[in-house]
């Protein structure tokens, strides 16, 4: 579950667990658009979207990726 922090400024910020950062991330390559961990849009200056360059998509699959391998070991290893 997501935890709300405040930092000593005031700020709030929304820290995910690993599967919610997965579940941002898998959103995030499928429109591509950057989020926050609150699901808003990112904007530029101008108001427009701000799109994923090839750096954060790789990122972000690399990262399902390893979700995936590691959910894969887990099962195979109970099978045992």
């Amino acid at each position: 579950m997501a935890v709300k922090v405040t930092t000593r400024k005031g700020k709030t910020i929304t820290l995910l667990n690993p599967a919610e950062k997965g579940r941002k991330y898998a959103a995030e390559l499928k429109k591509g658009v950057k989020a926050t961990n609150d699901h808003r849009i990112k904007n530029d200056e101008k108001g427009n979207p701000l799109r994923l360059n090839k750096v954060e998509r790789s990122y972000r699959s690399g990262y399902l990726d390893a979700r995936r391998d590691n959910a894969n070991c887990y099962k195979s290893k109970k099978k045992k």
